[in-house]
């Protein structure tokens, strides 16, 4: 009787054993459903507030979930969508032809990875979709942006310069170092690369303007100067815009171009000028040129001396001579504009009442831009 108490007991005390280790077992199996429910919880929370769509397809590859990026984006395409990609996603990475809402055709590259239980078992994938078309878009125009951008600093007229103002660095194109007299092995890599280059008589004006652009005083920095090479000397016109950061510059760029021709063309046509301009001043009778409305915007010396140097630029002939006078020479004008040219007499008086008769051939240019002028010479009558 005894042993069989002792029996029970045994049993009773394991059976509270069994039973304690059950309860522990479940509640701790409890613990960790209401875990991994909190972090589902939170999980779902991320996706559903993720910008962009997202999907989850189970084991069996349907598609179970989308966030709700997913149904903005597609819309009444939803439907269909999801029968594309659970028909055509194969991979971790692919790029698609998918139909946005209002059937816009964009072109999508998707993300896929596997999700796995708490046995490393794959129990499904997600997915996240990435809208390229603007991107893509993008990067056509940059490309674009990108050969212009070649054309331009390796082009035969200009060469790029950028300057880091803060750290001295000194950047020069190919084209900017062939200009400047450098050859392509040689690395100038300071802005001394290029003022060292500078001829002193064009010194100052380059400083002035650099520093005038550097404080803020001028919006560009724009300058035409000389340098000095090891076979002579040439004009270059530089052109630079600096960034500034709280009014301090940081950084400039800018372009070169080799002007020589230009300016050697400008000196010829110079010289000729003051050779032509020192004709027509010693010729022995008068020139003048005058706009359309017969104002004069030139006259020479001996023209000077017949007015006896009255105020005449941008006057007509009424705010110079008498009225017989000025109404002759208007008439003339107006024959000479509607013709092109013509041959004619005019009479001209001084303040003295002195009467000088002049041969005069005038005829009509036009500038550039269009613009008539009319043009004249004239040769005194002198009676004998």
């Amino acid at each position: 009787m005894e042993s069989n108490l002792y029996a029970i007991i045994i049993v009773a005390i394991i059976t509270i054993v069994i039973l304690l280790y059950i309860v522990t077992i479940q509640n701790k199996k409890i613990s960790n459903i209401t875990d991994q429910l909190n972090d589902y919880e939170k999980y779902k929370k991320f996706i559903n507030a993720f910008p962009s769509p997202v999907f989850y397809r189970n084991f069996n590859g349907d598609i179970i979930y989308t966030n709700p990026s997913f149904d903005i984006s597609f819309g009444s395409n939803k439907t269909k969508i999801i029968k594309t990609l659970t028909t055509l996603l194969k991979k971790p990475l692919e790029q698609l032809e998918l139909n946005y809402d209002n059937d816009k055709q964009k072109r999508a590259i998707i993300f896929t990875s596997n999700l796995y239980d708490k046995d490393l078992h794959i129990e499904g994938k997600i997915s996240t979709i990435f809208d390229i078309d603007n991107f893509k878009k993008d990067i056509t125009s940059l490309l674009a942006l990108r050969r212009r951008y070649s054309l331009a600093v390796e082009g035969p007229k200009f060469g790029l310069w950028d300057w880091d103002i803060l750290a001295n660095n000194f950047y020069s194109s190919n084209r900017w170092k062939k200009i400047m007299g450098y050859s392509d092995s040689e690395k100038p890599n300071n802005l001394n690369s290029w003022l060292k280059l500078v001829d002193i008589r064009d010194m100052a004006r380059v400083n002035e303007a650099l520093n005038k652009h550097l404080s803020g005083l001028n919006d560009m920095f724009d300058i035409e100067h000389r340098i000095r090479l090891s076979n002579g000397s040439k004009w270059v016109h530089v052109r630079g815009k600096a960034l500034f950061d709280d009014k301090i510059a940081t950084r400039m760029t800018g372009l070169i171009a080799d002007i020589s021709p230009r300016k050697e063309a400008e000196r010829i046509l110079s010289k000729n000028q003051r050779l032509f301009a020192s004709f027509i001043e010693n010729l022995p009778g008068i020139a003048f040129i005058k706009d359309a409305s017969s104002k004069y915007v030139y006259i020479n010396r001996n023209f000077e001396n017949l007015i006896e140097y009255k105020e005449w630029k941008n006057k007509t002939p009424q705010d110079i001579f008498d009225k017989k006078t000025a109404m002759s020479i208007l008439e003339n004008d107006k024959k000479t504009i509607l013709h092109g040219h013509q041959q004619c007499f005019e009479t001209i008086s001084n303040s003295n009442g002195k009467q000088k008769r002049f041969q005069l051939y005038k005829f009509t240019i036009n500038d550039e831009n269009g613009e008539k002028f009319l043009c004249g010479f004239g040769i005194e009558l002198v009676e004998h």
